[in-house]
């Protein structure tokens, strides 16, 4: 039987976040890439015939014909031809909005990342957060101790690394999460099957053959993902990590190929010994093919994740567990719909065919996974604990092929 789904979120209610983050957010980031870029007077004129678009003109095709993705861009537009930016589904407003801007910089052609600028004081700006955790993968690897603590740990640096989110707080933000992390993790985790996912590394024989990545942000939430990723190999507990990435730029600061090798790059450089050697062991892991980057033109669209193409499935079926990183990746999960809170995450995502582990901190109005005395002491705490970026989730789900 096909499964029905919630109807998806959409910015035409006044004072939700999507729709402020479509009437608001989609022009101002708009205005830093021409503040932050030079680009030629033409390109800054595309980019501002873009922000005079939103929230209200129509819907149009894309223009940039000679566009590895034009084809398919044609097909994810057709059903919302004529509609205005907060009638359509709020991802498929955002996801098109980033692919207006990859067209109005002529991307394709010039190769020049329109957010570079953002990424690197990304980078530049959380040098003393790098070291620290370096640090800490150091005196792990040379005093191991009980490795499913270490990865505990990991695990927990790669959540709260998505803290990161230069779509909504540019460096330097007063509204940055992370000024206000100070208190203990676990009192601001919403949901934590952590103690499932370290089950997966006890139950069987390890190490295991390959666990995939769905990448978020780069800056400091890329090297909390490849600290995990360290983790995973150099205490063998995988023989190979997959790192899913974008084609091409897209929210900001999600990372491309391109982004991986120039963070590896910053890490190798650094005057921290430390962090040094950690980006020299992230060097050779990738030379040995034990680290792989992957991009595909899904993780740019606008399709759900139970939309995922036949290439992306056969691979995964290697893989012993999938994580996803971040709120994108977790609202393409879900298919960014109206989901009751108390829904259960294994029964939203029972579509998948392989285990999955999403570490999410909340960025939008969509949760699963809730009790309703959670629902109302969050409330009560913090009326914006959905949007803030202060409030994590660990789900966990075994997949369709392991269910009994």
């Amino acid at each position: 039987m096909k499964k029905t789904y919630p109807p998806p979120i959409n910015g035409t209610k006044p004072g939700s976040w999507s729709h402020i983050s479509v009437k608001d957010r989609l022009p101002a980031i708009a205005q830093r890439v021409i503040e932050e870029n030079h680009f030629p007077s033409q390109i800054n004129e595309n980019i501002k015939k873009l922000q005079e678009e939103i929230p209200q003109q129509l819907i149009r095709q894309l223009k940039d014909q000679g566009a590895p993705d034009h084809r398919s861009w044609q097909k994810f537009i057709q059903p919302y031809l004529g509609k205005n930016w907060l009638a359509v589904p709020w991802f498929f407003a955002e996801t098109y909005f980033y692919r207006r801007i990859i067209e109005a910089v002529d991307y394709f052609n010039l190769l020049q990342d329109p957010f570079e600028y953002q990424k690197h004081l990304g980078l530049e700006k959380t040098t003393e957060d790098v070291s620290s955790l370096a640090g800490f993968l150091a005196e792990r690897l040379d005093n191991p101790g009980k490795v499913e603590s270490i990865l505990r740990d990991g695990i927990y640096f790669s959540l709260w690394g998505n803290q990161a989110d230069l779509s909504l707080w540019p460096v330097g933000s007063a509204a940055d999460p992370r000024i206000d992390s100070s208190k203990s993790q676990k009192e601001y985790l919403l949901a934590n099957d952590i103690q499932q996912i370290l089950r997966v590394f006890s139950k069987a024989d390890l190490p295991l053959r390959q666990v995939d990545i769905m990448l978020d942000n780069a800056g400091f939430e890329l090297v909390s993902d490849l600290a995990l990723a360290d983790i995973l190999l150099s205490h063998r507990l995988v023989e190979q990590v997959i790192l899913h990435v974008k084609v091409h730029p897209t929210f900001v600061s999600d990372v491309i190929e391109t982004d991986l090798g120039e963070t590896i790059h910053f890490l190798t450089v650094s005057k921290d010994d430390d962090t040094a050697q950690f980006g020299k062991r992230l060097e050779t892991l990738i030379n040995e093919k034990r680290i792989q980057a992957k991009a595909h033109y899904f993780w740019n669209s606008p399709l759900p994740m139970w939309k995922l193409p036949q290439d992306i499935q056969k691979d995964l079926k290697r893989s012993s567990l999938l994580i996803s990183k971040g709120d994108a990746n977790y609202r393409r999960i879900l298919g960014d719909r109206e989901w009751d809170f108390t829904v259960g995450f294994r029964q939203a995502v029972d579509y998948l065919p392989v285990p999955l582990a999403a570490l999410r901190t909340l960025k939008s109005e969509l949760a699963v996974g809730l009790d309703l005395d959670q629902i109302q002491f969050v409330f009560n705490q913090d009326p914006k604990w959905m949007i803030n970026g202060k409030w994590g989730v660990i789900h966990y789900s075994p997949g369709r092929e392991s269910k009994p």
